[in-house]
């Protein structure tokens, strides 16, 4: 039997043991990781993070996918419509993580998302995307006092911002 393309959506923090059951297996598996270092009592800690949580890409046939499935790990099995181009996009992912190592997942923000600032110089400050910048820039609209201010800020300091919470 051919084996497909697949992306498994794979439980909450299961990644790396879908994983392991494909490398038991002896499937075809890949998990794309970057690095994050957090400092926790004074000292870093680097640790192995998925780039795409909660999905894991995979080639098998119908009676393996059976197979991955009885172990509970997994929500649903995506199939891939075009696995040339999907696979054409893993190598890209893993070329940039092997030449850099800071690889990171970012939010994609558009116009008039409401976000907070999470590091850097302007960690808690909230706002509103006005428009994308640069390449890896946002520009926010903060308002001060009920007056407007305009910066530039990485697009990595910023995360969504949950209006519920408040």
């Amino acid at each position: 039997m051919a084996r497909d393309w697949l992306v498994l959506h794979v439980k909450p923090r299961t990644e790396k043991k879908v994983m392991m059951w494909l490398e038991i297996y002896k499937y075809p598996r890949y998990l794309p990781t970057y690095t994050k270092v957090r400092k926790v009592q004074r000292r870093k800690v680097r640790t192995e993070m998925p780039l795409f949580p909660g999905y894991v890409f995979t080639r098998l046939d119908p009676a393996e996918r059976v197979t991955m499935l009885k172990t509970n790990l997994i929500v649903r099995t995506i199939p891939v419509p075009r696995p040339r181009e999907v696979v054409h996009q893993l190598r890209q992912i893993n070329r940039a993580s092997r030449l850099t190592p800071a690889l990171m997942p970012t939010a994609t923000f558009k116009a008039g998302d409401h976000v907070k600032v999470v590091s850097g110089p302007f960690r808690g400050v909230e706002g509103y995307v006005r428009r994308e910048g640069a390449k890896s820039t946002i520009v926010l609209n903060v308002d001060i006092l009920g007056q407007a201010v305009e910066t530039s800020i990485s697009i990595v300091d910023c995360e969504p911002f949950d209006d519920e919470k408040k």
